[in-house]
């Protein structure tokens, strides 16, 4: 899934990283696509006081892995399978140590804080369509997704209560932060633009320069009459961008070189430059789309630097709490 702009996923950064979960959340990791492993498990991999931890349980996250593995280019041999599988298993007994604390504490999520985290995880995808086919791709229904967020939250209230009550984070701490990460909290202005290129070489001489020319100010007359930039650029332009229109996407002032970007950030949205020279030829470009400067001051990230920190020395002390878990569990593994 995309990474997600809002304060609280932290703790799922933290589980994550803690953990290494390899699935998108902690049983499910889609589809069997063929990807068996070589190894072989015993139907019951762990006991967690007395609950078995079934093979089909780890099956579906080793196969998840192999396949990420493979579509590398790096596959996995049987050692490194066996290496997986076992980080796998440990996986799932911290994951069931969890959810069992959570359920002597009393531990709840309530049905808005699972839609409210289900909502800001779809709002991270480019649309509905790319976040439904994620779930098909897992394997997993929007109830089934929804009863493991639950679960996820769950684990993260019992976290936070357990190890992240104590942590204190100092306002001096929040600005250090800030201070050392401004490319977190600023993006400068950005244009997208597309470009038309009639190709001429630099010792070409003034004829092939005024063909091209006159090639473009043809364009120009029938883009001023309503004709399609994208289509003229796929119909004229001499260069590797003329399949996609011209497109170039977003780009910084300083990501271009300057007589370029200089041109193309003195137009508004939807404007058509003049003929201009580069060393390619001659081109026009079309300003269509811009994102203006987002500048984020202290005050308003302070929360979600204070979040993120919490989060981090959280993760440092799980480790140690889930070992304290452990030894107050009765654990066997058979693998």
């Amino acid at each position: 899934m995309n990474p997600l702009p809002f304060p609280r996923v932290l703790f799922l950064f933290t589980l994550i990283l803690t953990l290494a979960s390899s699935g998108t959340l902690w049983a499910h990791a889609g589809h069997d696509h063929g990807d068996n492993p070589t190894i072989s498990l015993p139907d019951v991999v762990a006991k967690v006081n007395g609950a078995n931890i079934s093979k089909d349980t780890i099956l579906k996250s080793l196969k998840a892995s192999i396949r990420k593995y493979k579509d590398k280019g790096m596959p996995m041999n049987g050692d490194q399978e066996k290496i997986a599988a076992k980080k796998l298993i440990d996986n799932e007994i911290n994951r069931r140590l969890l959810l069992a604390r959570a359920e002597e504490q009393g531990v709840q999520a309530s049905a808005s804080d699972i839609e409210k985290r289900f909502d800001r995880i779809k709002k991270g995808f480019k649309n509905e369509a790319a976040f439904n086919h994620k779930l098909e791709d897992e394997g997993l229904t929007v109830d089934q997704y929804k009863a493991e967020l639950e679960e996820e939250l769950k684990i993260e209230a019992v976290l936070l209560k357990e190890i992240g009550g104590g942590v204190q984070i100092s306002d001096a701490d929040i600005k250090a932060y800030y201070d050392k990460n401004p490319g977190l909290y600023f993006s400068p202005e950005q244009r997208r633009a597309s470009v038309i290129l009639i190709k001429v070489k630099k010792d070409a001489g003034p004829e092939a320069e005024d063909r091209a020319k006159e090639t473009l100010s043809k364009i120009l007359e029938e883009l001023s009459k309503g004709k399609d930039f994208t289509k003229l650029a796929q119909l004229h332009s001499q260069d590797t961008l003329a399949a996609r229109g011209g497109d170039l996407g977003f780009f910084e002032r300083g990501k271009m070189f300057k007589p370029f970007a200089d041109l193309a950030f003195s137009l508004e949205a939807g404007q058509v430059s003049n003929i201009f020279r580069t060393r390619h030829g001659f081109q026009i470009l079309k300003v269509t789309d811009i994102k203006p400067e987002v500048s984020r001051s202290l005050g308003e990230v302070k929360e979600e630097i204070r979040d993120l920190l919490i989060g981090k020395k959280i993760k440092d002390k799980t480790p140690d709490y889930l070992g304290q878990l452990k030894k107050q569990a009765k654990i066997k593994t058979y693998f």
